[in-house]
């Protein structure tokens, strides 16, 4: 009889089941890592160009940080979230139907945040306002830029998960 070449060796029909079944495991989590190591690249790419930090404030662990709220804020809201931490003022920035730009001012005088249409609807009037000028540049103006622009988006971010519970019928006191 012939034998296939991937077909497992063995003596008794046991073993060889045996063997089956772990090459068989071995192919799947062969599969499973390479899936999930394929969907890290992509949501990388994703990202890539959420964090511009042109003073070097935020380390490694706060640009994974804005990434993963950025992530939460995509796939629950479709909301791109931009963070630009100095660099030229983004004037020329017009809202798009799905960016929230959440820029601090290294200078400490025009931080701002730029929501899109429909997130500027659902948040309190002039929460984006408050968010640049009593959040980032207050936080500056104090030394505290990396702190002031985390506690920023994290705003940003409760404050949109509470809009969305008020329109859902929940309580958020």
């Amino acid at each position: 009889m012939r034998r296939f070449f991937f077909s497992p060796r063995g003596g008794r029909p046991l073993e060889r089941l045996a063997r089956g079944a772990l090459l068989a495991g071995v192919f799947l989590l062969v599969v499973v890592a390479y899936q999930r190591h394929f969907n890290a690249v992509i949501e990388k790419a994703r990202t890539k160009g959420t964090v511009a930090d042109a003073t070097g404030v935020l380390d490694a662990a706060d640009r994974d940080l804005v990434r993963d709220l950025a992530g939460a804020l995509r796939s629950r809201f479709g909301l791109e979230l931009r963070l630009r931490l100095g660099g030229a003022p983004p004037d020329d920035v017009v809202p798009g139907a799905n960016t929230a730009l959440v820029y601090a001012d290294p200078d400490c005088r025009a931080s701002r945040a730029i929501l899109a249409p429909l997130a500027v609807s659902a948040l309190p009037p002039g929460f984006a306002e408050d968010l640049g000028r009593e959040h980032l540049d207050a936080a500056c103006r104090e030394g505290r830029l990396r702190e002031g622009a985390l506690a920023a988006v994290g705003l940003l971010v409760d404050a949109l998960d509470a809009a969305a519970g008020r329109g859902k019928g929940e309580r958020h006191d």
